[in-house]
């Protein structure tokens, strides 16, 4: 595993500090992906789209690795962590690098990047103001709920989901409502993606929170 982030980034159009929005895909993807969201998100923020630590192939990339053994699923729990800790520190250098406002980072993560963006918006110590978790689910094997942040949360996912159903992501919900932690949720008549209505909405969302 890469112990270093690669990023690309659009700086904000304000010459004093910027809210940051981070960026962070899914398991085989880029950080080109969810660049793309970069035309709808406010221009006055700093917008970064990290890619994950781990090459699959070419082009292709992990936060950590996932198994099947006879159709049961697991992870690897200790890349899971690293990487977890690479995103954070990763965030507080560039929010110093590119002037930004460290009270307004907002996190956006699809799929792998939305499992991941749970332990890091609730275990930063309110680094992440809002965290919008797209498609993904709660993993309690590697959050610590002892010491947690109270970040603002988005939750949507679609109702058609074939990589991680709906109904299995919404059980994990339960997880947060045990722990007294707030969010918003959402589903759309969608597969494993974001259609126009689930960006409009988590849109609508963050400038709400922003």
């Amino acid at each position: 595993m890469n112990k270093e982030i690669f990023y690309i980034v659009q700086k904000s159009n304000l010459e004093d500090k910027s809210p940051l929005i981070i960026l962070l895909h899914g398991y085989g993807s880029n950080e080109k992906d969810l660049f793309s969201f970069k035309e709808y998100l406010p221009n006055d923020a700093t917008i970064v789209s990290f890619r994950a630590p781990l090459e699959l192939f070419q082009n292709m990339y992990a936060w950590y690795q996932i198994y099947f053994e006879n159709n049961v699923k697991s992870f690897d729990e200790k890349s899971a962590l690293v990487s977890k800790n690479l995103i954070i520190d990763k965030i507080k250098e560039i929010a110093k690098q590119y002037n930004c406002d460290d009270k307004r980072i907002t996190l956006i993560g699809f799929s792998q990047g939305a499992i991941l963006g749970f332990p890091i918006a609730l275990m930063s110590n309110n680094l992440i103001k809002n965290l919008v978790a797209l498609s993904g689910y709660v993993e309690d094997k590697i959050i610590n709920f002892l010491s947690i942040s109270s970040p603002n949360i988005y939750i949507s996912h679609g109702i058609n989901d074939d990589v991680i159903p709906c109904l299995d992501s919404k059980k994990t919900l339960q997880i947060l409502d045990n722990n007294k932690i707030k969010y918003d949720y959402y589903e759309f008549n969608q597969g494993h993606g974001v259609n126009m209505d689930n960006l409009n909405s988590f849109l609508k969302w963050i400038k709400e929170k922003y």
